[in-house]
C-alpha cells in the first residue's frame, strides 16, 4: 500500500475511533451500564451476566467468524455490516426503555440482554476485519504512532462525552436518562461509521482456501505448537482476564458501601476517564522506549492492584478514596486498548491476522466465564476472595508478556 493510502486510512481510522468514544462512553460497560442494571432493579448476578455477554461472548464467537472472514480479499463490507447491527441494537435498547416501562423489571433487564447480545456479537464481527484491515492499511513505521494518536484522540472524545453523561444522568430520571444516552450511542456511532466507508482496504490474496469452521479448526493446533508468542499472548489474556472482567463489580462494591445514586455513576466515569486521559502522556512515552511490552507489563500491574484497593478503600468507607479505583482503572483500560491490539498485529501477519485474533478470542475462557461465576460467588462468599484471586491471577501473567518476541512482523 503506497503512503497516499497509509495516511488516508490513518486518518479513517482516528476518524472512527474519536466518534466511537462518544458511543462507548454512553454506554460505557465498567459504569453506566451497570448503574442501569442495578437502577433496573438488579444486582451482582445481573452485573455478572450483562459482563459476561459484552466482555467473553465477542470473544468466544471470534473463531467462527474469523473462519469465514479469513479467506475473504476484502473485509470492509462485513466490517461496515458488523457496525450497521450494533446501531440497530442500540437503538433497540432505547427503544425498550422507552416502550416498556411498565412492565417487571426483570423482563426489561432479559430485553437488554438480548439487544446487548446483538451488539456484543457483531461487534466481534466487525472487530476481526478491523484487526486485519488495521494490521495491512497502516505501516509498521507509522504503526506505534498511530495507536498513540487514537487513543490520545479517544480519551479527549470520551471526556467530553463523559461530562455529557454526567449530566443527563442528574438532570434526567430514569429511564429518560438512558434512552437518551442510547439514542446519542447509535447516532454517534453512525456517524463513527463513516470513517470506514472512507477507508481503502489493500486486497491480501489469502493461504486459506476454505472458509469452513470445521476447517479453520484443523490450523489451530499447527498454529499453537509452533508459535510461541500466540501461546503466550493467550495465556496472558486468560490470566489478565480474571481482574479485567471484575470492574464492572466496582460499582456494585461502591453502591453496597455507600449510598449510590445516579450521580456518583456519572462520577465514577468522569473519574475514570481522567485516569486514562493522564496516562496518556506516559503511555506515548512508554511505547517509544519499550514498546508495546512495557505498557502491557505496567497495565499488568495496575490491573492487578485495583482488586486490592478496591476492597481495602471500601473498609475506609471514604467515598472520595474510593475514587482512587476508578481513576486507575481508567489509565489500565488506556494501556490496555494501545498495547494489547498492537502486540497481536505485531506476532502476526496479514494472511493470517484474522484468523489469529480469532484463535485469541475462542481461547479466553476466564474472560468469557469469570464475570458470571463472579456474581455468583461474590453474593455467596462476598468480594474479598473472588477479588484476591483476581488480583493474583492477573499478576502472573507477567511471566508470559516477557516470554513474547514483537516486532517479527512490522509491515
Amino acid at each position: 500500500m503506497n503512503q497516499d493510502h497509509t495516511q488516508h486510512n490513518f486518518k479513517a481510522f482516528v476518524w472512527h475511533a474519536t466518534w466511537l468514544a462518544f458511543a462507548s462512553t454512553f454506554t460505557e460497560i465498567n459504569t453506566v451500564l451497570p448503574g442501569m442494571i442495578l437502577k433496573v432493579g438488579g444486582n451482582q448476578i445481573h452485573v455478572g451476566i450483562l459482563t459476561a455477554i459484552m466482555i467473553g461472548v465477542p470473544m468466544l464467537t471470534q473463531l467462527v467468524f474469523a473462519g469465514f472472514l479469513t479467506p475473504k480479499l476484502r473485509k470492509k463490507p462485513y466490517l461496515l455490516l458488523g457496525v450497521y447491527l450494533r446501531v440497530i441494537a442500540l437503538g433497540g435498547v432505547a427503544w425498550t426503555l422507552t416502550s416498556l416501562t411498565n412492565i417487571d423489571p426483570m423482563l426489561v433487564i432479559f430485553l437488554v440482554y438480548g439487544w446487548m447480545l446483538i451488539y456484543a456479537t457483531s461487534g466481534a464481527f466487525a472487530g476481526v476485519s478491523y484487526t486485519d484491515i488495521l494490521g495491512k492499511s497502516i505501516a509498521g513505521s507509522t504503526r506505534k504512532r498511530f495507536f498513540v494518536v487514537r487513543q490520545v484522540l479517544s480519551s479527549l472524545g470520551v471526556l467530553f462525552s463523559a461530562l455529557i453523561t454526567r449530566e443527563l444522568l442528574k438532570r434526567f430520571d430514569y429511564p429518560e436518562n438512558y434512552q437518551i444516552l442510547f439514542i446519542a450511542a447509535a447516532v454517534t456511532l453512525f456517524i463513527a461509521a463513516m470513517g470506514f466507508i472512507a477507508l481503502r482496504e489493500k486486497p491480501i490474496v489469502n493461504r486459506f482456501e476454505s472458509s469452513s469452521f470445521l476447517d479453520i479448526l484443523k490450523f489451530i493446533p499447527s498454529y499453537l505448537r509452533e508459535d510461541p508468542n500466540l501461546r503466550n499472548f493467550i495465556i496472558m489474556n486468560n490470566l489478565t482476564g480474571f481482574a479485567t472482567t471484575l470492574l464492572p463489580f466496582y460499582v456494585v462494591l461502591a453502591r453496597d458501601t455507600y449510598s449510590l445514586d445516579l450521580s456518583d455513576v456519572g462520577n465514577f466515569l468522569l473519574v475514570q476517564i481522567s485516569g486514562m486521559i493522564l496516562s496518556n502522556f506516559l503511555w506515548s512515552r512508554i511505547v517509544k522506549k519499550h514498546h508495546f511490552k512495557g505498557v502491557l507489563t505496567i497495565w499488568i500491574l495496575i490491573g492487578s492492584s485495583l482488586p486490592l484497593l478496591a476492597l481495602i478503600f471500601s473498609a475506609v468507607a471514604s467515598e472520595p478514596i474510593f475514587l482512587v479505583v476508578f481513576f486507575l482503572s481508567g489509565a489500565a483500560m488506556s494501556a490496555r486498548r494501545i498495547a494489547q491490539e498492537g502486540v497481536l498485529i505485531e506476532i502476526s501477519e496479514n494472511d493470517n491476522r484474522a484468523l489469529y485474533s480469532g484463535i485469541n478470542g475462542a481461547f479466553n475462557i476466564t474472560i468469557a466465564i469469570f464475570p458470571l461465576i463472579s456474581g455468583f460467588v461474590i453474593t455467596w462468599v462476598g468480594y474479598t476472595p473472588v477479588f484476591i484471586i483476581g488480583s493474583l491471577a492477573m499478576l502472573t501473567a507477567v511471566i508470559f508478556i516477557r516470554r513474547i518476541e514483537c516486532g517479527n512482523h512490522e509491515a
